[in-house]
């Protein structure tokens, strides 16, 4: 792959090169043109969520004889999305909601733990 053409110029070129159409890939993969031709444009923004575009990759990958893994891994260099600041903050958040939730929990196991010690059946 060149580093010059981007990730679904290569998927087009390796298609083409076999000789396969974009309906023989959809009827193998059972994805609908429009997404594989979202593909080969890089029209990431066609996909309805990530998860969704990351399955046709594989299933593309997978339908022209390429590794899924390598196909994913050049996916991900293009679009860092994992580590963007924007998912860290989201991480941080969930992580201190998580952290008070466990520490209202403990609070409140204590609190009964007082309440059947000191009432408790005698």
């Amino acid at each position: 792959m060149s580093e010059k053409s981007g990730l679904g110029t290569y998927l087009r070129e390796i298609r083409e090169r076999q000789g396969l159409t974009l309906e023989e890939i959809a009827a193998e993969t059972r994805i609908n043109c429009r997404f594989l031709r979202a593909i080969e444009e890089e029209a990431w923004e066609e996909f309805p969520a990530e998860v969704y575009l990351i399955g046709y990759l594989r299933a593309y990958a997978e339908a022209v004889g390429l590794d899924p893994g390598e196909v994913l891994a050049r996916y991900r260099t293009l679009r860092p999305q994992e580590n963007s600041p924007a998912s860290e903050e989201g991480a941080e958040v969930s992580s201190w909601r998580f952290s008070k939730t466990l520490i209202w929990g403990i609070v409140f196991l204590l609190i009964v733990s007082l309440l059947i010690y000191l009432f408790g059946v005698r």
